[in-house]
């Protein structure tokens, strides 16, 4: 009787050390499951900027059955193309004049199929304009086709804008991406009942230059050149082990 009495001390003793045995054992489980899981998050930063170079390519045209005739109406929409830069501010070192580009017209039967015998020679050459002041550009792009009135034979496209200072906005995008990217990463751990711990991989995203009123940020977004106002963006992605 007396043995039985104690040993019930000892079951008792025995079976809370089991408990506790289950307690911790659970409580190590439990922290080693979590410091194995990652939290995967992208920090995104943005600062407006504006183009500073404009690139804007115009080509004037003409045919002749002649190409010595050809030529001479080809010179003479060049120089009013020129006289209409010059008259418009831009300065001789923006302008770049490039070499005549010449094809044989061919004359075709009444079926439509090509002959050997030439109809026409028609020439064409392209003048090339880049100039800081992207805003004049712009104006210029807008008005050439009074040219067109004057009896000019010419075709232009819409001028690309260019920003060229994003190399020394690098640094400062990646630190306002590394801050966006650790709220994110602390406001999504605290939803899930967790805490942030530390950082386990940093991957640098891209650089890239969209038009201000861009709103999706894509992988490998491509730059912008329809837009004078612009944004250079710069995304992050980081791992972060939840605790």
């Amino acid at each position: 009787m007396n043995n039985a009495k104690a040993l019930i001390p000892l079951g008792f003793l025995l079976a809370l050390g089991l408990v506790i045995s289950t307690y911790l054992v659970t409580n190590v489980a439990r922290d080693i499951l979590m410091a194995h899981q990652i939290i995967k998050v992208r920090g995104y930063a943005e600062i407006p900027v504006e183009s500073d170079l404009a690139g804007w390519q115009i080509t004037v045209k003409a045919k002749d059955s002649n190409v010595a005739y050809a030529y001479p109406i080809l010179a003479s929409h060049r120089d009013d193309v020129l006289t209409f830069l010059e008259e418009n501010g831009v300065k001789p070192v923006e302008i770049k004049i490039n070499p005549v580009q010449m094809r044989e017209r061919m004359k075709r039967t009444e079926k439509g199929h090509e002959t050997s015998e030439i109809e026409a020679f028609q020439l064409s050459q392209d003048i090339t304009v880049k100039s800081k002041d992207v805003h004049n550009i712009s104006r210029m792009a807008m008005s050439i086709a009074d040219l067109l009135g004057r009896g000019v034979h010419l075709k232009t496209e819409m001028p690309s804008y260019y920003y060229t200072g994003v190399n020394a906005l690098k640094s400062q995008l990646l630190v306002e991406a590394t801050k966006d990217a650790r709220m994110r990463a602390k406001t999504l751990a605290e939803g899930s009942g967790a805490n942030l711990g530390p950082l386990r991989a940093a991957r640098q995203g891209v650089f890239s230059v969209q038009s201000a009123d861009a709103s999706s940020i894509a992988e490998k977004p491509g730059d912008d050149v329809s837009s004078i106002a612009k944004k250079v963006t710069a995304v992050v992605t980081f791992d972060y082990v939840m605790r």
